[in-house]
């Protein structure tokens, strides 16, 4: 299955690399491949204040952000450093209807649960793929398990909301999160940051261009090492409280203040390095390779509600009692480590070539392997309820192509194909005391989808435009279920014991349609409707606990319409960007805690991947960034989405009108301000600050009735501040930064596991962080 040989000799030719290409040293996903065409989008004000344009690629070609038929939240290196963002998921805070929920469902603290006005994927295991696309430099990560990308070295950041069935990569129901990075020039902005903070936070981080020949051959070199003490300690029942009740004995002893460890710690090492060769003034190839290794621990949670009491610390204590052992006080006892580790590795190519004066080609190759595993005390005490450990292996190879062609002076038209190639094992093990179940899954997932689109922009005047897309796509889909026992010589649970060999299948195709007008009624004001589709491939149920749970389902699809403006007022000093959107989502794909049509009478656990129902999703968003004075800025969000279910299939817990999607608050918004100090000779002083805020949201399905009540994510809101020393030619950077400033105790996520097994549990924010860095820039 994972012939890695193959798949790398596949690459090599796909993109038609020389060997010098070849040699190109290792990268960072986090640190995303370099797109060689596309140019870094200018987004500091001209000296009189203004706001100039951003460029962005979200329609095949270099494209002002202004102009683009689309909502699209652009942002740049410089606002996401100065917003002390260190990670795609602060990103998403401050983009209006994003949800980015990391560390759920037990999958690991890099493990991502994300949506965009409403749509997106509640699970990480295969089959279950990601309903809004991540990319590195437009290569598509394929699966949530490691998709809490760091940001190093970026460019800027594009969210594309609403469905992308019709555009780059693979079709996206939800939306798209768009990474760029730098990209190798003859300038050498090379920089080395050194920062020390909070719970000993220690990361060092730099990067530079090398020019190997003048106008023909440039590298790029990044590197990031970070490393984080955990900040929810997990405390030894007996040693904490000087008893012996607790099952499975002592763990830590008052010297150590009785913890055993520690939750929520980070340890990074990660390397990427970028080729651009420019063969002529018609041809360029960028080729990257990178590799990251994330060390760190398990996600931090506490226990809020469990049969046994005593094992719940203080409310807002950032404490539990999880020590990852199962039968505690028997001869089978277990420990599994507190970790969450993932080790991945890629290689992408990317060839520019101009065909003519009306002609360009593009081919984007890639090869990625991600590897993993993590710890996942589902109880967060010292008893056996869930204590799981899983293991994970994923690899995969894509190729898009692109030609792109100007039709006189009025069309503008793109034609490709795209292909993406998947194998992935899931193993571990599955240790329910509460369900008395405990097992060894090894399960192999192999996906494969096709697709070809065409996309058409008709310019009949230069203030109006038609556009028109439409793409097909094929996917395949296997899962083979493997179960033995976790303990040498007993039997495999009878529960679980039948599933062992029975395979799941998905096939299915679909066509996606984009149809767009907009129109500049006046300079720096357009207007845009849209109408555009996206689906969600369908697949199995990965997580039966019987084989009567083994149940297909099928894909989900959606169609938006959508109106919105886009607009420069006050001499460019505000830029306004406003959107609202009607969807009609079918079949939606849920993760579901109760399901008792298709599980044994009286047998109450459940975790299954069901088409539940349709759903209408109404909203609207709003973003702006003012300029009033010169150093002056301001610049937010707000966004609004209704979801409501309609159609509930029969056994699936929801009720039309009253059940509440999960992770998917109703009202958001985010507000920052920057001012920009100058001290004549002696530099510049930069502070800001920046608050961002959601209401509150569901986290379980079903939810609001009886036994399913306590999954409730509350609102909350989280403000952070920054201040900035510049040296006078901008050589030096000094920066104290602090998050989470009022030390907001809040939950990201919660697990309602009442009705099951009595217990309930949440991950908890980071709680406030003070950082000290400083940056030293050459050029």
């Amino acid at each position: 299955m994972f012939e890695k040989q193959e798949t790398i000799c596949k690459l090599l030719r796909g993109a038609a690399l020389t060997p010098l290409m070849a040699a190109s040293i290792i990268a960072v996903p986090a640190m995303a491949q370099d797109d060689a065409a596309t140019p870094s989008p200018p987004v500091a004000p001209a000296g009189n204040g203004q706001i100039q344009e951003i460029v962005v690629t979200a329609q095949f070609r270099d494209q002002n952000l202004q102009d683009t038929p689309l909502a699209i939240t652009a942002i740049d290196s410089a606002l996401i450093e100065a917003r002390s963002q260190s990670n795609i998921e602060d990103v998403a805070k401050s983009a209006p209807s994003v949800q980015f929920t990391s560390g759920g469902q037990g999958g690991g603290a890099q493990t991502a649960a994300v949506n965009i006005r409403g749509i997106g994927a509640s699970d990480f295991l295969f089959p279950n793929e990601p309903g809004v696309g991540i990319y590195i430099d437009d290569v598509y990560y394929g699966i949530s398990l490691g998709s809490a990308f760091d940001l190093v070295d970026l460019d800027r950041v594009e969210v594309l909301r609403g469905p992308q069935g019709t555009l780059s990569g693979k079709n996206s129901i939800g939306g798209s999160i768009k990474m760029f990075s730098r990209k190798p020039d003859d300038d050498p902005d090379a920089y080395v940051q050194a920062e020390y903070g909070s719970y000993d936070r220690m990361q060092i981080s730099g990067g530079t261009n090398i020019t190997l020949a003048q106008d023909r051959l440039y590298a790029r070199v990044t590197g990031l090492a970070r490393s984080v003490d955990g900040f929810v300690k997990r405390l030894d029942y007996n040693c904490a409280n000087d008893t012996d009740t607790a099952p499975g004995g002592t763990f830590a002893l008052p010297t150590d203040n009785c913890v055993i460890g520690t939750e929520g710690g980070q340890n990074v090492f990660a390397l990427r390095g970028a080729l651009r060769f420019i063969a002529n003034e018609n041809i360029e190839n960028t080729l990257t390779a990178d590799y990251t290794k994330d060390h760190s621990e398990a996600s931090p949670s506490k226990s809020i509600i469990y049969p046994s009491a005593q094992y719940i610390t203080g409310p807002e204590e950032y404490t539990n009692y999880a020590n990852y052992t199962g039968y505690p006080g028997t001869p089978e006892q277990f420990t599994n480590p507190a970790i969450s580790y993932v080790t991945q590795w890629g290689i992408a190519n990317t060839l520019d070539w101009q065909m003519g004066d009306n002609l360009a080609l593009k081919s984007i190759t890639a090869f990625r392997k991600t590897k993993g595993r993590s710890s996942w005390d589902g109880d967060n005490s010292p008893e056996h309820q869930v204590n799981d450990l899983n293991i994970f292996r994923h690899e995969q190879f894509t190729q898009e192509l692109r030609l792109s062609a100007d039709l006189g002076d009025m069309i503008d038209a793109t034609i490709g194909g795209y292909y993406y190639n998947a194998d992935s094992v899931f193993t571990g093990r599955v240790s329910n005391g509460a369900a008395g179940l405990d097992f060894v899954p090894n399960d192999p997932f192999d996906q494969e989808s096709k697709s070809g689109f065409i996309h058409l922009v008709i310019s009949p005047t230069d203030t109006l435009n038609f556009t028109g897309g439409l793409r097909y796509t094929k996917e395949d889909k296997t899962y083979t279920f493997s179960r033995s026992s976790a303990i040498p010589g007993d039997p495999v649970n009878p529960l679980v014991a039948p599933l062992d060999g029975l395979v799941g299948e998905f096939h299915g195709s679909h066509w996606d349609y984009r149809i767009a007008a907009d129109y500049e009624f006046y300079p720096d004001i357009r207007l845009y409707a849209q109408i555009a589709t996206g689906f969600k491939g369908g697949g199995v149920n990965p997580r039966p606990f019987t084989a009567s749970q083994l149940v297909p389902y099928g894909q989900e699809t959606s169609t938006s319409y959508e109106v919105g403006l886009k607009s420069f007022l006050f001499d460019r000093h505000l830029r306004l960007n406003l959107a609202a959107y009607h969807t009609d989502y079918n079949d939606y794909q849920g993760q579901v805690s109760s399901c008792p049509d298709i599980s044994p009478p009286g047998f109450p656990f459940c975790s299954a991947t069901l088409n539940v129902a349709d759903a209408d999703i109404d909203g609207f968003e709003a973003e702006f960034d003012f300029r009033p004075g010169e150093g002056l800025s301001f610049d937010g969000s707000v966004s609004y989405t209704d979801f409501q279910f309609t159609n509930p299939k029969a056994g699936s817990g929801i009720i039309a009108g009253e059940t509440r999607p999960i992770f998917v608050p109703k009202w958001k918004y985010a507000l920052g301000a920057q001012y920009e100090i100058g001290l004549g000779n002696r530099g510049t002083l930069r502070p800001r600050l920046d608050y961002a805020w959601q209401s509150d949201m569901e986290s379980t399905i079903p939810n609001g009735v009886p036994g399913f009540t306590f999954g409730t994510v509350d609102s909350y809101g989280v403000l952070n501040a920054r201040i900035t020393y510049l040296s006078p030619d901008d050589d030096w950077e000094m920066a104290l930064a602090a998050t989470n400033l009022t030390d907001k105790f809040y939950y990201a996520n919660k697990f309602d596991r009442f009705t099951q097994s009595g217990n309930v549990y949440g991950t908890v924010g980071r709680p406030r962080e003070i950082r000290f860095s400083v940056k030293r820039r050459f050029n």
